[in-house]
């Protein structure tokens, strides 16, 4: 028996195992979506008359399951179905923009400070929506909120990224804008009070944003183990917070920071050249692969290449914890 859906007053019909974000956006209709995954809760609807199903609540807040709320990437419904969005009130939560800063060509800072108590952990992500909520992107937290006061997100420009380029060309201190969140488990966690585990954390582009949220947190929280630090680039132009990582290692005698450029045209003291993977293989080898702790963030392939490599060199798929951002998720 066919399943409908009644959206903004239409009625759509579902195909045969499609989800109810493929078969709206079939029918035409522009519905907020990103990583159709599962983990960015862009396409969040809300089920008015009907059952969405658990598995469409799968990563949602237990306040948000009580509301019917759904992902809509994840919901294969087997009855009809009476939906809507959500509007800002109900999943969002207004914040100031109170800083920008250019970190290289094409990467900015944004700064947010929310206008409500949001709990947060560096390295998670969170949605930032544009002023009617019709675009939804996520960006992980770079900074210790509860410390600075602020959010810090880690912004790249994409030549026609509809947020990206309002964020990096058009957003100004004093703008208000709106977030939900936040989602993701790429951040700092000791098990057992233990920390003498060692860290090793590799990132591309604006993946060092939760890569830096995750190392400040465990230095704010003592970590006493070795924590290492990658960051992959194309080319030397396209590393950003250089210096200030650095510092931050010469501070800490158990921080070690390299910043690595696939294309280096001639080879400088405390960079590596070369492909990241092979990097991160080759400072994994003598690491304790029993208590090693691993965080992988940045281009998608990457991370899936560096997640499946560790496990097999015998880091527990327990301690891998890994921030993909999925293209059109960030833009």
């Amino acid at each position: 028996m066919a399943v409908n859906i009644s959206y903004q007053g239409r009625k759509y019909e579902l195909q045969d195992g499609e989800t109810v974000l493929d078969g709206l956006m079939r029918h035409g209709q522009d519905v907020p979506s990103s990583c159709k995954a599962g983990a960015c809760q862009s396409c969040l609807m809300q089920a008015n008359d009907g059952n969405p199903g658990s598995k469409a609540q799968i990563g949602l807040k237990d306040t948000l399951k009580a509301q019917n709320f759904f992902l809509a990437c994840q919901c294969i419904p087997d009855k009809d179905l009476s939906i809507s969005l959500p509007s800002l009130s109900d999943t969002t939560i207004p914040a100031e923009i109170v800083g920008k800063e250019q970190l290289c060509h094409n990467v900015i800072a944004l700064h947010l400070k929310p206008s409500a108590d949001f709990s947060c952990r560096a390295g998670q992500y969170i949605n930032l929506l544009s002023e009617n909520g019709s675009v939804i992107r996520s960006y992980s937290i770079a900074n210790l909120p509860e410390q600075d006061g602020f959010i810090e997100l880690h912004i790249r420009r994409i030549n026609n990224g509809t947020m990206s380029v309002w964020a990096c060309d058009k957003a100004k201190a004093g703008d208000t804008v709106h977030i939900r969140g936040p989602a993701g488990d790429c951040f700092y966690i000791a098990p057992d009070n233990d920390q003498s585990f060692p860290i090793l954390l590799a990132g591309t582009g604006t993946g060092l944003a939760p890569i830096e949220g995750v190392v400040l947190d465990a230095l704010a929280q003592g970590h006493k183990g070795e924590i290492r630090i990658l960051h992959g680039a194309l080319s030397e132009n396209d590393l950003y917070h250089v210096d200030m990582l650095t510092e931050l290692a010469k501070q800490h005698a158990n921080l070690t920071y390299i910043p690595c450029v696939l294309n280096m045209k001639h080879d400088k003291p405390g960079f590596h050249t070369g492909p990241l993977d092979q990097f991160v293989m080759h400072i994994l080898e003598p690491l304790d692969k029993t208590k090693l702790r691993t965080y992988f963030c940045g281009a998608p392939e990457m991370v899936n290449i560096l997640k499946k490599k560790v496990f097999l060199a015998g880091v527990a798929s327990k301690n891998i914890f890994s921030d993909p951002f999925i293209m059109k998720n960030k833009q």
